[in-house]
Parts: C-alpha cells; structure tokens; sequence
C-alpha cells in the first residue's frame, strides 16, 4: 500500500519543535523578527502573506508587513529593502513574488542582504548553495528535502529526476540534492521522452504547473514522487485544487506520495519559519 506523506502533519511537528527553539531564545532576551515585502494588488500574493504573518505569531516570531501598491517604483522597493538591511532589530526579509509588471524581482532581490535572505534566492546564496558552501537554502527545496528524509532514511545514491528548472525550486533543489549525494536528473520542456526518463528514477518530483500531468507511466513499482505543483482547476462544475501529478494514477504504482494540497505547500511556509529562526540565531552569534 502506498504511503502518504503527509506533509502538513509533518509541517506542524517541525513548527513545535520551532516554537520551543524560539521560546528559548526569548529568554535569552532575542525576538526572531521578519520583513515581509508585498509590492502589488495579486490577490493571491495577499493571502499567502496573511498565512506566514499568522504562522509566524503563532510561533512567536515578530513579523511586519510592507503593503506596497500596484504603482510602486522599483526605487521605493529598493530604498525600502535598504532600510530593512540596516535596521538590526530585523533578521529576516521577505520580497514576495509576483512583483508588478515592469519591476526586476532578480534585481530587487539581490538588493537584500544575504544574511537576510530568507527564501535563499540571492545570487550569493544560490551561489554558496551551488559550491556546498554554507547558506540560507530556498524554503521549498528545504522542505522537499525534509519530505524526503520521512520516507527515505538515507537518500545518497538514490536517483531523483526533477521536472522544472526554475531558480525558485527546480535548480536550487538539484543542487541541494546533489549535495546530498544523490544522483540527479534535471528535466525541463526540451527533454525528450520524459517517461522514460522519469521511470528510471527511484524518486521523481515535479515543479512544472501542469495539472495531472504525469501519470501512472511516468512511474517505477515503489518510487517516491513529491508534487511541487499547485493549480486551480474547474472540474464537475467545481473549482478544486490539484498538483502535477494524477493522484489517483500514480498512487496505485507510488512507494509514498506527497497530496495536492496539505503535502509540499505546508513544508515551504514551515521552512521560512525555519530559516527566520536560524538567521536570528546567527545574527545573535555574529
């Protein structure tokens, strides 16, 4: 029988285990504080900021949030990210992504200081990533790992095919596992013959945003697949939520499988967490 990893359960033990770490620190006299950034009207970009303001209080990290309208200048965001860099009270910023149209998110978020780096999306800190250096890791890569450790109790040597190669997921967490000795297959839309590919692997994971589109021939008996991806969908005249992988299909054939939605989606709001404690942590050592 397959296996569902249930990545909001396993989200909400590893925020327990935060809290106390952060209740810990508060008595040492340090409150991790975080600057979350939202330039623009995305309807969406507004509920997930509610999610990690509510999150982040809930496990007694400080939060701020910086609501900048659908006009903002690149240079209000710049000179705004300048000041959460110098200001000490803060250990970690947050550039939430869409950006408006016309504004560089790679340009701006280089801006902020890589020792505030909460997503781990700097160029310097993919790039120490890159060169298994020490660094802030991008949240849902981190929390794809984590899923991963659940199931798997050494994963060296396995073989993991990705699909999708953006800077977000895909690329930071090949990286992540190849520093985890893994061997490692990075697909994208010019690879050919993806089921092949993919069966080959004892785990495939997908960040592509195609609903449902691979299926139970994507898959090897046993393998573990994690689903990145997240899309709204009408179907039966309803609107549901669904990821890339056909849930029903490949969970028939699956080792262990990650839902759409309550498995990776719940991972990346707990490893922000994470990392805002971590970067308190090392500012309070430095």
């Amino acid at each position: 029988m397959v296996q569902i990893i249930k990545g909001k359960e396993i989200a909400e033990n590893l925020c327990g285990s935060i809290k106390i770490q952060i209740e810990d620190l508060k008595k040492r006299g340090i409150t991790p504080r975080i600057a979350l950034v939202n330039a623009g009207d995305d309807p969406a970009s507004k509920i997930y900021v509610s999610k990690k303001e509510k999150l982040a209080e809930s496990l007694g990290i400080s939060s701020a949030v910086y609501a900048l309208g659908n006009e903002v200048k690149e240079e209000k965001i710049a000179k705004l990210i300048e000041e959460l860099n110098n200001d000490q009270k803060i250990h970690a910023i947050l550039l939430q992504s869409p950006l408006p149209e016309g504004l560089s998110f790679r340009k701006l978020v280089d801006l902020i200081r890589p020792d505030k780096d909460v997503d781990g999306l700097t160029t310097i800190n993919q790039g120490r990533l890159f060169t298994g250096e020490n660094c802030v890791v991008p949240c849902t890569p981190l929390g794809v790992l984590h899923l991963l450790k659940t199931v798997h109790e050494k994963i060296a040597g396995l073989h993991v095919v990705i699909l999708g190669r953006s800077y977000i997921v895909g690329r930071p967490l090949a990286q992540l596992l190849l520093n985890n000795n893994c061997s490692v297959t990075s697909l994208h839309s010019y690879s050919r013959d993806l089921p092949f590919l993919c069966k080959a692997a004892d785990i495939v994971i997908s960040a592509i945003g195609k609903p449902m589109f691979i299926g139970r021939d994507f898959i090897k008996k046993g393998a573990t697949v994690i689903d990145v991806g997240i899309t709204r969908i009408e179907q039966d005249g309803k609107k549901k939520i669904v990821g890339d992988v056909n849930f029903n299909e490949v969970s028939e054939i699956a080792g262990a499988i990650t839902p759409v939605p309550n498995g990776v989606g719940p991972m990346t709001v707990a490893c922000l967490m994470q990392n805002t404690l971590s970067l308190a942590i090392a500012h309070c050592i430095s």
